[in-house]
Parts: structure tokens; C-alpha cells; sequence
């Protein structure tokens, strides 16, 4: 293991209710959390809430942010003081004290603490008392390298005192994980198993509480204990008094119903944060909003729309919250950010303007850009449309037949993420505005990758923007990957590979219709002529290509290679349906499975930096130096996946604003917050540059893995070097062929290609069958 950086008057709850309820003085139930705005969605008009309305709802919660990503790392714990001071604790960067409500921060001067930091000891937790007391679990071992923790646990006392607690666990706790201080004083700590202690004053510890998983997260309010944690469906109430588990109804279906997969990100961020208010009352914190709930109560009250707050920007993690005096709460963000929200009863409960968005799918992207937008833009309500929500029975045609109904009665909305939709289809149909004066502003605000606007252009104009893009990449030994310029060449070279190294798994992948797919990403753009027909003559290349390459990735395969992917299979299906083989995010260049030999040839899309990272390194280790990574071409050359390509209504009321969405949308400053490879090249630039200060070609980090028959592959990563950087930057200037997925070419194709690769069919029956079921889709 390496070491390192590796309360509310009721007053004030009225003003809550209010921002929550758009004006009224009710609160809704588990069965029925309305979000602020949502409430307006049958206004016949069209217009926003309050649009023209003297008796607007006034009243909602607006945000401040304090910025101390310079000063913090990872963050621990926010905690209030009964001083009223503000602390904060961070596994790296120490303590940290506000006194003017978070306005201000500076050092905290603690001496042990301190002196963990001096010597580099691992933090492993910090926890801070309202009386000041820190509770800090830590391993003092020093060095580089060590096989075992030795974790130590320390409270710390206002007045500097320094108890060492003495923890006898068991052999399944291996040792103490996590530190929690309720207000009354009393400390109770979780280790990687699932007990529970309670340190006394002297230091001394005893089994308090067994649960059927460990919890991530613990909590307190008066008497009881609420935790949280990977595999809950709920959060447990336990009465520590009565040493037994509360029933609230309310708050598990609550729970089950808006956080239902919540994740706790190594307890560096919460999907869902709870934390105590007054008497009786937690708050619930999360991409939902804030929400209180009093424990027993029959409501669940909403005090911040998410769809108003970062709280609903996935960019922002949450890692603890806080609720102040004069009904003010303080959030503390994962990458150091701090939020101060303060109601304002001036500002409209829902703004006054409102902008339509579409997308077929959600799209977290999407909802930072929202959520940016939303906090330059107050004065707009974004209504934001997913047209198959996660988990809705709802199929593709049912969603596209409902948003087409809803633009041709003029209900449609302002801006749509077209990835899913039928560009061509929509330009000829009108629906979508020319962007030609907007790229051309664009181009004089930002310098932009336009290769790959205008590869988008449909008769010469631009009709949609894409932000983000993928690459298709290969990786292999120089002597075959030199030799792969196209799909005949790539499987002449696979073949060969067969001949040099036999019984080796090459591609990783023992699928028939995998093997389409993973090639179609080279080659599907060729299917099709200029004039939108179907090439019967390129998809029976395709067809004869992808053959040799199956049979030669098949041919005297270790049973044992066939035996992995089948389980891999098994499981996939279950989870994703008999068709996960289609789905794109399945293919990528897999560095681990290269270097520890399971394959001889990694394929695949590449669409952030930090795999880039990987991929150059693979060359710098030992008896890998041959290795070659290179764009895949196929019967295509310089292609490029467009991700998130945003359109404009042409019949929309609000152009001006949508423009200024897509504007903000490929901004350098948002482009480079979402962290993936941008058409923004000032973004593009941001993100090739790491936050450590390293030199060129410095150790980055690693990464690492073990497989079930206890392979363990373990490899540094490297900071490309300036040449590795221009590569990859020739790379997307060169990308000029857009592969933008058409499933229901592709899967005719696959359907019917597998059975002539299969030898059931031969490739005149099957080209035949193709083009019978395509002409029924391109009649429709």
C-alpha cells in the first residue's frame, strides 16, 4: 500500500415552507415531492410561473460561493461549534476555523494534529465535537511502501489533552475506518467490518452495535443514530436510549424513491447527506434538493429545489452540510468548494422566464450546464425533459412519438441534445434552427476544434454543436498495429497474430456480434452514400472482414479465455439485457488486460484525458517499449464520436436565450469542468494539465488490478510528453469522418452478419436479408 495523497425558529421554518411550496403553507409527502416549478407544468399559457402575474410566489434560496480550493484536498468533516465558530477538517490539509459564518477561513493551530502531517502519517478520518473535541483515526507508519496498517485512534480535548483510545477488534473489523462524535459528547467508531464501538473517557472501547453492513455514514439527532451506508435500502433509526430501531415510513419511501442507488464515493462525497436540524429534525441533502423531515412526521418538506442549487450539479459532490442561524445553511463541496445559501424573500420562488431542454436520455453533462447556467442566469427556470427516464418502461419509439407531437403543436422545447435522434431527419423536416451566426460568434470567443462542427454541416450549414467527443484507438505491438490502415489490413494483421502467438486471447472479446461492434465504429460511416442509401457493397466488406477476425480471434482460443468472457456474458445480460454487446461504453482500450497479457491487442474509445495518461505509459514500461498506439481506422479513416450535440427549436419563442445556453455550454470554463476530451481547445489545454506540479513525463499515479485466479497487474502512470500531447492533438484536428450510431442499421447488420459468420448463412442471403428489412426502415 503506498501512503499519501494517493438551529431553525419556526419562523424561519415558515420562510422554508415557502421557498419549498411556491407560496403555500403546505408541505408534500413521500408519495408526491414536487419540485419548485414543476408545480406550473399545466399552465396553459406556456409561460414561467409568475409570468405576468401580480400575485407571484415570492421567496427562495439563493447561493454564495466561498472558494478554498487552493487551501483544501479532501475533506472530512464540517462541523459547528457551540461557540458558533465553523470548523472544518481535511484528511491533507488540516483544520481549518471560520468565525463569521464561513465567510473567512484560517489555519487551525493543533498541535498533534500537526505533527501527524510533519511525518506524513495517513490520515485516515478527522471528526470534530460541537465542544471542540477531534477525533482523528490515523496510521503512524512511515515510508514509501508498507503490507500492513498499524491504525491508531486519538481524541483531542478543547484543552489539548490527548486520550489514545484502545480498540480491541475483531479479526473480521481488521481495523478502525471511520470516527463519529454526537453533541452530547459520546464517540463511537466503525471499522472495514460491521461493528459499531463506543469509546469512554478513558480511552477504553466496547461492542455497542452490530449491523448487517458497515455504514458509510452515521449521523445523530438527540438519541438517535442514523446511518447509512452501500447496500441499505433505507436509513436505519436506532434509539440509543432504548436500544432499538425506529419504523419512519415517510422517510424510507422518501429514501427509496429519489436515492434509491445512492453511492458514497469512498466517503469523499454523498450521493444523499443527512444532517441534524432542531428538535426531532434531520435534513436530507442531495441532487433532489434540501429536504426536511421531522423523524416520526408524516412530511417531507422541500427547502431547496435541486433543479435550483448545485445541489442538483453532478460536478458537485457533496461532502458535508451544515444549517446556520437566520435559517442560513453551509455546504462544502468535494474539490473545496464552499456554498452559503441564504434565503431571499425579494426573488421570485420560481423565476420568471423559463427555457425548455430535451434529451432522449438523461445526460449528467447536461445537468451541470443547467446548473451553470442557472446560477449565472437567475431570473430563468430551466425545465429539463428526459424523454426515457431511468428504469421507465417507456421504449425509444413511444418517447420520440411524444416529443414529436410536442413540437409540431409548438410545446417543444427551446435547446435538444440530438444524441439518440435523427439529425438529417430534423434539419429536412425544419425543426432545427441554422446555428451558422452562432458558430461564427463562437469562433471569435473561443478557439474551437471546428473540423468537427463542420463535419455536422448538412448542406453546408450547421445545425448542431457537439461539446464532447470520443476516439477510437488501438494499441498492440508495433510490428501488427503498424501494419493496420484499414479493416482488410487490421485483419490481415490479426490473422498473423493468430500465426505468431497461438492460443492467446488477441481481442478479449469471444462474440460474434461483440466483434461487429467493436469494428462498426471504424466503418458503419461507409454504410451509407452521400445521398443517404444503404451501400450493399461496403456492408458486405464489413461482413467479409469482421469474419477473419472472429475466426482468427477464435481459432485454438484457450477454453479458459472462452470460459471468462461467457461468465462476463452471463453476467451482463442479466444486468444490461441479451443486447449489452451494443452499448458503446463496453468498448474501451483496456491498458491492465494489455500489459498483464490477457490481450494481445486493445481496441477501443478513448474519450478522457487521464486514459490517455495510461495508454502513453504503456510504452515506458519494461519489455513493452514496442508498443504502439495509433487512431483505429477502418473502412472510414479520421473518425470521431460527437457526444452531447446541442440544437436549437427553430420554432422556438426563446432563441436568444437557447444561444446563450449553448454559448455557456462550450465555454472553456465549462468545458473544462466536465473533465472529457472538448472541441474547446483552451479547455482541451486546461485538462492536459495536471493539478501536481510534475515534471514532463513525471510519475502521475497507477493504476492496478487482480483477476480470480490471482493475476495481479499493477502499472505506474506517466504525464504524456509534449510529442505524446501533439499526437493526440494532430488527432483531433485530422477527425473529419463523424460516427454517429444508427442502431437500426447496425443491428440488422449484426443480426443478420451473425449468421454468416457463424457459416449459417452465406453472405448473398445475408446481404439480401439486410437490404429486405432495411427498405421496410428507410420507408418509414
Amino acid at each position: 500500500m503506498k501512503k499519501g495523497k494517493w438551529m431553525v425558529s419556526i419562523c424561519a421554518i415558515s420562510l422554508m415552507l415557502l421557498a419549498g411550496c411556491g407560496g403555500s403553507d403546505q408541505s408534500t409527502s413521500s408519495e408526491d415531492i414536487t419540485a419548485v416549478g414543476n408545480q406550473e407544468e399545466n399552465n396553459s399559457s406556456g409561460e414561467a410561473a409568475g409570468e405576468n402575474d401580480e400575485n407571484t410566489a415570492m421567496g427562495r434560496y439563493t447561493e454564495e460561493e466561498i472558494d478554498l480550493s487552493q487551501s483544501l484536498s479532501v475533506v472530512n468533516a464540517l462541523s459547528r461549534l457551540t461557540d458558533g465558530s465553523i470548523l472544518l477538517a481535511d484528511r491533507y490539509e488540516g483544520l481549518w476555523v471560520s468565525k463569521d459564518n464561513g465567510a473567512t477561513w484560517e489555519p487551525k493551530d493543533v498541535p498533534y494534529y500537526n505533527g501527524l502531517q510533519e511525518k506524513e502519517a495517513y490520515v485516515m478520518d478527522v471528526k470534530m465535537s460541537p465542544d471542540g473535541t477531534i477525533g482523528i483515526i490515523y496510521d503512524d507508519q512511515i515510508g514509501e511502501e508498507i503490507d500492513t496498517l498499524n491504525t491508531q485512534c486519538v481524541l483531542i480535548r478543547p484543552d489539548g489533552e490527548e486520550t489514545i483510545v484502545k480498540l480491541s477488534v475483531t479479526e473480521e473489523d481488521m481495523y478502525p475506518r471511520n470516527i463519529w462524535m454526537t453533541e452530547t459528547g459520546r464517540y463511537f467508531v466503525t471499522t472495514v467490518g460491521n461493528n459499531i464501538y463506543e469509546i469512554k473517557e478513558d480511552g477504553t472501547s466496547e461492542l455497542f452495535l452490530t449491523v448487517e453492513s458497515r455504514p458509510e455514514l452515521i449521523q445523530f439527532q438527540g438519541d438517535i443514530m442514523i446511518l447509512d451506508g452501500y447496500s441499505y435500502s433505507e436509513l436505519l433509526l436506532y434509539d440509543m436510549a432504548k436500544k432499538e430501531y425506529i419504523e419512519d415510513n415517510v422517510l424510507t419511501e422518501f429514501v427509496r424513491d429519489y436515492y434509491g442507488d445512492r453511492g458514497f464515493n469512498g466517503t469523499s462525497w454523498y450521493d444523499l447527506y443527512i444532517f441534524p436540524g432542531e428538535d426531532q429534525v434531520i435534513y436530507l441533502a442531495g441532487d433532489q434538493g434540501l429536504h426536511r423531515h421531522v423523524i416520526g412526521g408524516s412530511a417531507m418538506e422541500q427547502v431547496i429545489d435541486g433543479n435550483l442549487s448545485r445541489l442538483g450539479n453532478p460536478a458537485y459532490g457533496l461532502a458535508g452540510m451544515i444549517s446556520l442561524d437566520n435559517a442560513e445553511f453551509l455546504a462544502v463541496f468535494n474539490g473545496g468548494k464552499l456554498i452559503r445559501f441564504t434565503y431571499d424573500p425579494n426573488v421570485p420562488s420560481v423565476p420568471s422566464e423559463r427555457l425548455k431542454l430535451y434529451s432522449l436520455e438523461e445526460s449528467s453533462v447536461l445537468r451541470q450546464v443547467i446548473s451553470s447556467y442557472q446560477i449565472e442566469n437567475p431570473e430563468v427556470y430551466i425545465e429539463y425533459e428526459v424523454g426515457m427516464e431511468e428504469g421507465s418502461s417507456i421504449t425509444r419509439d413511444d418517447a420520440l412519438k411524444k416529443l414529436n407531437t410536442k413540437i409540431m403543436t409548438g410545446e417543444g422545447p427551446d435547446v435538444l441534445m440530438m444524441d439518440g435522434l435523427s439529425i438529417d431527419s430534423y434539419v429536412e423536416k425544419g425543426v432545427l434552427l441554422n446555428l451558422d451566426e452562432l458558430v461564427e460568434d463562437l469562433s471569435r470567443e473561443e478557439s474551437l476544434y471546428e473540423n468537427m462542427i463542420d463535419a455536422l454541416r448538412i448542406d453546408g450549414s450547421a445545425y448542431v454543436v457537439p461539446g464532447q467527443v470520443s476516439l477510437p484507438v488501438m494499441q498492440g505491438r508495433e510490428q501488427y498495429v503498424s501494419q493496420m490502415k484499414n479493416l482488410k489490413s487490421t485483419a490481415d494483421a490479426i490473422e498473423q497474430m493468430r500465426a505468431d502467438i497461438p492460443g492467446k486471447d488477441i481481442l478479449e472479446i469471444c462474440s460474434e456480434k461483440g466483434i461487429m461492434k467493436a469494428f462498426a465504429v471504424s466503418s458503419a460511416p461507409a454504410w451509407k452514400t452521400e445521398g443517404g442509401e444503404i451501400d450493399t457493397e461496403a456492408i458486405k466488406e464489413f461482413l467479409t472482414q469482421t469474419k477473419r477476425i472472429y475466426d482468427a480471434q477464435m481459432d485454438g482460443l484457450d477454453q479458459s479465455a472462452i470460459d471468462y468472457y461467457s461468465l462476463k456474458e452471463e453476467y451482463w445480460v442479466a444486468e444490461e439485457g441479451k443486447d449489452w454487446m451494443y452499448d458503446l461504453s463496453f468498448y474501451s482500450p483496456n491498458v491492465l488486460s494489455y500489459v498483464g497479457g490477457l490481450v494481445q491487442l486493445s481496441i477501443g474509445l478513448t474519450d478522457y484525458p487521464y486514459n490517455y495518461y495510461e495508454l502513453t505509459s504503456v510504452a515506458k514500461i519494461k519489455g513493452f517499449e514496442d508498443a504502439m498506439l495509433t487512431t483505429m481506422e477502418g473502412q472510414s479513416s479520421n473518425i470521431y464520436l460527437p457526444q452531447n450535440m446541442m440544437g436549437i427549436n427553430a420554432a422556438s419563442t426563446r432563441t436568444e436565450q437557447a444561444k446563450d445556453f449553448l454559448k455557456l455550454f462550450l465555454s472553456s470554463e465549462v468545458q473544462s469542468s466536465l473533465g472529457c476530451y472538448t472541441i474547446n481547445k483552451m479547455a482541451l489545454d486546461e485538462l492536459f494539465t495536471p493539478e501536481q506540479d510534475l515534471e514532463e513525463g513525471g510519475t502521475y499515479g497507477g493504476v492496478a488490478m487482480s483477476t480470480g485466479d490471482g493475476l495481479m497487474v499493477e502499472m505506474d502512470i506517466y504525464l504524456p510528453t509534449k510529442e505524446e500531447i501533439g499526437t493526440f492533438k494532430g488527432w483531433m484536428e485530422a477527425a473529419d469522418t463523424p460516427y454517429i450510431e444508427d442502431s437500426l442499421l447496425e443491428e440488422t447488420v449484426f443480426e443478420e452478419g451473425s449468421a454468416f459468420i457463424l457459416g449459417n448463412q452465406s453472405l448473398e442471403e445475408t446481404v439480401d436479408a439486410i437490404e429486405q428489412k432495411l427498405a421496410i426502415y428507410l420507408a418509414e
